[in-house]
């Protein structure tokens, strides 16, 4: 491979402008190496590590990727540009899908700024990237982390209880669908008893599934006092609160 220089002599300008060149013509190697020439003595360039982290990710060095999306991150961060370093970490989660950790990051600042639904969905979104059977460990600690923000949130407990039951912690599953039952009604209703029918096969787990299908509201009273039309339904699910980590 020729290289730019016929000497080993730092030239930034000129390797940068072959850098940019190699990323043109998708000769992703070759801008790797140029732009860690610089990094070599710029360990610290932001504008380097901005280029040179989606051109890592491309050629799978998903660890150096996310150092360099990371660093970019973190120097925002500390020069109080809270909303540059979200974008930094929304363009990791894009280019690595599976590093927990970005997912991470994107929550947590979304909380931070008062964005707890936003940052609850990016938990829930990350989660159902780690669905294999190695990756789950990834899934549980993510919806773990939603369930900080929103405890009996729907999508994210109902999640949870497949992955648990799914690795052999079929006693918390169990509670987790039974808190949903006592939640639920109609529609979700159907699907947590179809839940537990996965999780514990039998005549009684098959009879309240069917209960649930051919009745809105099986587990109610067999005569309800009449509810006024202002007023709301029983079992929505609260707004988020903030908890204690």
């Amino acid at each position: 491979m020729a290289w730019p220089l016929k000497a080993a002599r730092y030239d930034r300008a000129h390797l940068l402008d072959a850098a940019q060149l190699a990323r043109v013509r998708k000769r992703r190697t070759r801008a790797i190496a140029l732009y860690r020439w610089v990094l070599a003595l710029e360990p610290e360039n932001l504008e380097i590590h901005a280029k040179l982290a989606p051109l890592l990710a491309e050629t799978g060095q998903v660890f150096d990727a996310w150092c360099s999306f990371k660093t970019l991150a973190r120097a925002h961060l500390r020069e109080g540009h809270e909303e540059r370093a979200l974008a930094v970490y929304r363009e990791a989660v894009l280019y690595l899908p599976r590093e927990v950790q970005a997912w991470q990051a994107v929550a947590q600042l979304q909380y931070k700024r008062g964005q707890g639904r936003e940052a609850l969905e990016t938990l829930l979104d990350g989660s159902r990237q780690f669905r294999t059977r190695w990756l789950r460990p990834q899934a549980i600690h993510l919806l773990r982390r939603a369930r900080r923000i929103e405890f009996w949130n729907f999508e994210v407990v109902l999640d949870l209880a497949g992955l648990l039951a799914a690795s052999q912690q079929r006693h918390e599953a169990r509670m987790l669908l039974n808190g949903l039952v006592e939640r639920e009604g109609g529609e979700r209703l159907q699907r947590v008893r179809a839940a537990q029918l996965r999780l514990s096969p039998g005549p009684q787990a098959t009879w309240r599934w069917l209960r649930s299908v051919l009745a809105p509201d099986p587990d109610l009273p067999p005569n309800p006092a009449p509810i006024p039309s202002q007023t709301p339904r029983a079992g929505v699910v609260a707004l988020p609160t903030r908890r204690a980590s």
